[in-house]
């Protein structure tokens, strides 16, 4: 008699490699906005702002991008089998593409 237990593997999760939470993929999207919102919010003025519009700036600004790399990074279009940020780059690669139209 064989013992084996045998684990169904899902192959369509992408292996979590960066502190077992995230991705490379989802760790390349996160990580460069971190360190620009970062350096950003240490070094970067907005121009033409008083001292505490400019920290309300820098703020809106953080939750925006880091809204906008999270959907890129986490978000999965079920339809297409695709992340966001797979999706973006496939639609501006078919729309960059060369097509052939034929008329009938």
């Amino acid at each position: 008699m064989n013992n084996e237990i045998v684990v169904p593997i899902d192959i369509t999760q992408e292996e979590k490699s960066i502190l077992a939470i995230l991705s490379i993929r989802q760790f390349l999207i996160i990580f460069p906005t971190l360190v620009f919102c970062g350096v950003f919010f240490i070094f970067g003025k907005i121009p033409f702002l008083s001292e505490l519009a400019d920290w309300i700036g820098k703020l809106v600004l953080f939750v925006v991008l880091g809204a906008i790399a999270s959907f890129f990074a986490f978000f999965k279009f079920e339809k297409y089998e695709q992340f966001a940020s797979e999706f973006v780059v496939s639609k501006i690669k078919f729309m960059r593409s060369q097509k052939a139209f034929s008329h009938n």
